[in-house]
């Protein structure tokens, strides 16, 4: 699997706009406790899940996995978003930023570090409010 900014961006966004302080949950069975569900569409499940878990892997979000198939990952939770989510998020969200990030880096190679993305919209949003 490929890591999908758009996805990760889509998922944060998600994540952000659920109130309530209870966890946004996506799962093939059932998860019993309160809960937000995440509605992924026609999006495909394992991706989802897996670019939750990335969240948590790159600190953007305390994510928990509620159980493995022989297939892959049978639910994630996502219980917040951590500081460093919500300023990769508040960077990545004007649409003009983020498509002109995009468009830098398929134009550099196509593939790029979180690192890197957050430096790049962090200059793209400093341009955008005259701050450099």
């Amino acid at each position: 699997m490929k890591r999908n900014w758009d996805l990760i961006r889509w998922i944060l966004d998600r994540a952000e706009s659920c109130q309530g302080g209870h966890p946004i949950v996506l799962t093939i069975g059932i998860y019993k406790s309160a809960h937000i569900p995440l509605d992924i569409g026609k999006l495909d499940f394992g991706e989802v899940c897996e670019h939750i878990l990335l969240l948590g892997d790159a600190g953007l979000a305390e994510v928990r996995e509620l159980g493995r198939t022989y297939e892959g990952s049978a639910g994630v939770a996502i219980d917040r978003l951590t500081m460093a989510g919500h300023d990769f998020l508040e960077t990545a969200k004007n649409d003009t930023t983020w498509n002109k990030a995009m468009n830098t880096v398929k134009e550099k190679g196509g593939s790029v570090t979180l690192g890197v993305l957050t430096q790049l919209l962090s200059t793209l949003a400093k341009q955008h409010f005259g701050l450099s």
